[in-house]
């Protein structure tokens, strides 16, 4: 009697256990980044304006967002950008090459936008948006910034946009300049990072 009392309770603990462990493994959601997301920089000289832009980011991708808020204010996300220096045209050869010069593609041919944090979840962000922390690499600097997105539904899918004014000098790097410093390209850009999601579980 006393052992098969023993194994009906280690059988309770089991099940419990394992029921535990199966309801962490659903805490979480992911979405799908589709190809058709895309970059823009918007930046002025001296005498005009222009605008860089990587059209499609090209490959699917993933936003992993753990359901379980940190101190009840923010989601962790897991999401890592990867966008090819090489893919931004600035609708002019020259102002595209002088652009990845100045990025140092060379040495750093890879751009990194990595999601790390949101305090509302791309399903529930139509009408307040989301804020969330995100380091962009560039030139092999690491810069966090706050980024405030805007979700809209479109065409099958959330559209997530984010704007946000950064510098050339927080990367270190000087803007470019031509003819020995006549046109002069200004320090502050302009990003917009438009992320097509699609929930995926």
């Amino acid at each position: 009697m006393y052992n098969l009392f023993f194994f009906i309770f280690i059988g309770y603990l089991n099940v419990n256990v394992f029921s535990h462990k199966s309801h962490e493994g659903t805490d979480s959601e992911m979405w799908q980044i589709n190809a058709s997301s895309s970059l823009s920089v918007d930046g002025k000289t001296n005498i005009n304006t222009f605008k860089c832009v990587v059209s499609s980011y090209g490959k699917t991708d993933t936003l992993l967002c753990d359901l379980n808020k940190v101190g009840n204010s923010y989601f962790k996300i897991k999401s890592i950008l990867d966008i090819p220096v090489s893919n931004f045209d600035c609708h002019h050869r020259i102002m595209t090459k002088d652009l990845q010069k100045t990025l140092k593609m060379s040495q750093f041919p890879v751009m990194y936008i990595d999601i790390r944090s949101l305090n509302t979840l791309p399903g529930n962000a139509m009408h307040s948006g989301s804020t969330g922390d995100v380091y962009i690499s560039l030139a092999g600097t690491k810069v966090k910034y706050q980024l405030q997105f805007k979700a809209n539904h479109h065409q099958g899918h959330i559209e997530f946009t984010s704007k946000k004014f950064i510098l050339f000098s927080d990367f270190g790097l000087t803007p470019p300049s031509k003819l020995g410093g006549a046109i002069k390209v200004n320090d502050q850009l302009e990003v917009e990072v438009r992320l097509h999601l699609r929930k995926i579980s």
